[in-house]
């Protein structure tokens, strides 16, 4: 009998997991609230922003130390009514290209003030229409325009295969394929998002025709997020414009809806980085949300933001600094929203309120081969020295791993870094009240096995309002002295895949085949309408909230299987115990032995190479379970395996993913 979702009427096991991590979410929403609502002061607010900054700064792994050469190059100018576009590359980091497009008014004299667009999620990024007609509209009322490709867009595709001659990974997804590489050693994809954004203000500053004290940022959806890494990171930016992107945490994870990887910031919910936060940080220069009022960015956390900000940027007398601009439409830069940014920074950097109005025909957007500012339409394929992001990551690849090494002498090191990063829930003593709603015997006839086995299955709490549990398994008239707990990948009512494995652990004892949240029959409802193991789907989602508060999801699973453990112990006292798992399981069964010292054997079947695999690949098999921020900081698969080798008798084996070899 199949339990999953509601664990045959025991429990709503398909609600709690996203429940959960609400309630811890709500939790900290409200002690953030009330944080902020007792700031009476410039000081007191002026403390709570550096260590945000100083949060930032550590969760992208701290900016470059230095500012090589930008190695500028203009490739093309294209001469319009009133303006020119210079087609502009130059490296942010030795081997980076950046290509952008630079609007200059051909009419007045500078300097001009200059505004740094940062594209959203399109893929023609700088190219896209209708990012050309904000650009367009800005440098006709006399403001110069850099139009940045982001990284992973426009010609900036860094899955980009010389060989193959083509993108290999879908354009705006390599926002997280890439971030998860960059994740594993406890940077961010957001650094390089912010260092090409100084660098663009730095190429602007070179220029005698731009002021340096009159720039501005904008950009909406994903360059909306760019525009509020500017706005944290450079001071140089005098007045932004982030736009259909700010909302408030709370509601947007309310719409079970995901987010790219330069979106989710490990530890903002733990640390009170919230929406709002990220326009006061930069109080008291002037600062405009744009927003739509159908946007999936809620309105609702969009106007709850503003509220906040407000009340900020009063502690500076300057609550008129920050302004809400609502256009009618769904998510995009769309007409109404243009007029409204454009009108704003004329205001701010013309000092005016009568705009140029443009009519349609005044606003004629290029073709995408004309603002290219390569032959071949990729850096990766036009320099031979052009470096990937993935390149650049894995430099630091080495020097992490001997750190992690050379600061873990001996097993209790190790152990110490592995319960650390795990930040599992408080340790549980409490009696396991378990509840025994299936049992059965197995008869041998028919199969290959020697003798019936009794299988019962088992629910139980791990922790408050958390079932989980699993089936147990033993042979019929065994006295054994051993139990394994068994993890797979497909969860416990996958053991009638791995007969014989199942044969030879109950040769020594009893197994219990098991669940931790979220997985197998304890599987969460599915959050959104993406694949549900797939980027962007529910394990992803769930695991980036998971992530933003603070408590990964494998610390969880971890702390749920040494609640097994602790199950198996309470129903046998004195029982041996092992853990053996599977696949990706494999890894939680590894920890949880590790961190368990009742556990003498651990045997594991087709675990994970290592985490510093991934990092080291140009191209790996992405899994959104590999998204462990910082673990290559702390410890790798096989640095562990070597060092409790030694204390605990760990059998490993890599056999064909096909249980029994044909699965009948």
């Amino acid at each position: 009998m199949s339990i999953a979702g509601f664990a045959g009427g025991y429990y709503d096991v398909g609600a709690q997991l996203p429940e959960y991590l609400s309630r811890l979410a709500r939790s900290r929403f409200e002690r953030d609230r009330a944080d902020k609502m007792k700031l009476q002061d410039v000081r007191s607010f002026e403390e709570r922003r550096d260590r945000l900054k100083r949060y930032y700064d550590r969760l992208i792994g701290g900016m470059p130390e230095n500012k090589t050469p930008l190695n500028a190059e203009c490739t093309g100018v294209l001469e319009r009514s009133g303006y020119e576009i210079r087609k502009v590359v130059y490296q942010s980091l030795p081997g980076i290209y950046v290509t952008s497009n630079l609007y200059v008014p051909t009419i007045g004299s500078g300097p001009y003030p200059a505004v740094v667009f940062a594209c959203g999620h399109i893929e023609a990024a700088k190219a896209a229409p209708i990012y050309q007609k904000v650009c367009i509209e800005l440098v006709r009322n006399g403001m110069a325009v850099l139009a940045v490709d982001p990284i992973s867009q426009g010609e900036r595709m860094q899955g980009y295969d010389r060989t193959a001659g083509r993108t290999l990974v879908r354009w705006h997804a390599e926002h997280t394929y890439l971030g998860l590489q960059c994740e594993l050693l406890g940077r961010h994809i957001n650094r390089y998002f912010t260092w090409d954004l100084i660098r663009s203000v730095d190429y602007l500053c070179t220029l005698g025709e731009i002021d340096p004290l009159r720039i501005g940022a904008t950009g909406n959806s994903g360059g909306g997020i760019q525009t509020i890494m500017a706005m944290i990171s450079d001071e140089r930016i005098a007045a932004a414009a982030p736009c259909t992107y700010i909302t408030s945490r709370d509601a947007y994870m309310k719409t079970g809806q995901p987010q790219d990887g330069e979106q989710i910031w490990d530890g903002a919910i733990l640390e009170g980085m919230d929406y709002d936060d990220y326009v006061t940080l930069f109080a008291p220069k002037p600062v405009l949300i744009g927003a739509v009022e159908s946007d999936f960015f809620c309105i609702e956390g969009t106007l709850d933001s503003y509220e906040m900000a407000k009340r900020a940027y009063r502690l500076f007398d300057r609550e008129s600094n920050v302004t809400l601009g609502v256009a009618k439409g769904t998510h995009s830069f769309n007409d109404e929203l243009r007029r409204i940014i454009v009108a704003w920074f004329v205001k701010q950097f013309r000092g005016t309120d009568d705009p140029v109005r443009l009519s349609p025909d005044e606003i004629r957007p290029e073709r995408t081969e004309s603002l290219r500012c390569t032959s071949s339409g990729q850096v990766l394929a036009e320099f031979p020295d052009a470096v990937s992001v993935q390149e650049d990551n894995a430099r630091w690849l080495p020097a992490a791993r001997s750190r992690m090494r050379q600061s873990s002498a001996n097993p209790e090191q190790w152990k110490g870094k592995v319960g650390s990063w795990l930040k599992m829930p408080p340790a549980n003593a409490k009696p396991i009240y378990p509840r025994i709603i299936q049992s059965e015997r197995a008869d041998r006839s028919g199969s290959c096995m020697e003798q019936a086995f009794l299988r019962e299955r088992i629910l139980f709490f791990s922790e408050p309002d958390m079932m989980v549990g699993g089936i147990h398994i033993e042979r019929e008239g065994s006295a054994p002295d051993r139990t394994t707990v068994l993890l797979l990948d497909e969860g416990a009512d996958g053991i009638h895949l791995e007969n014989d494995w199942l044969v030879q652990l109950t040769a020594d004892g009893r197994v219990f085949a098991f669940d931790p949240r979220g997985t197998g029959a304890f599987r969460s409802r599915a959050v959104n309408g993406r694949e549900f193991d797939a980027m962007f789907g529910t394990e992803y989602k769930l695991g980036c909230d998971a992530r933003m508060l603070g408590r990964p999801l494998p610390g969880m699973r971890v702390f749920d299987t040494i609640r097994a453990l602790d199950y198996a112990a309470q129903r046998n006292p004195g029982t041996k115990l092992s853990l053996a798992g599977k696949g990706f399981a494999a890894i939680y069964a590894l920890l949880a032995g590790i961190l368990d010292d009742r556990v003498d054997e651990i045997v594991l079947e087709n675990i994970p190479e290592s985490f510093a695999d991934i990092v080291d690949q140009r191209f790996y098999r992405y899994d959104v379970r590999y998204h462990w921020y910082g673990v290559l900081l702390e410890f790798d698969l096989p640095e562990l395996i070597e060092a409790f080798g030694r204390l605990k008798r760990i059998r490993i084996a890599n056999v064909p993913d096909i249980g029994n070899i044909v699965r009948f």
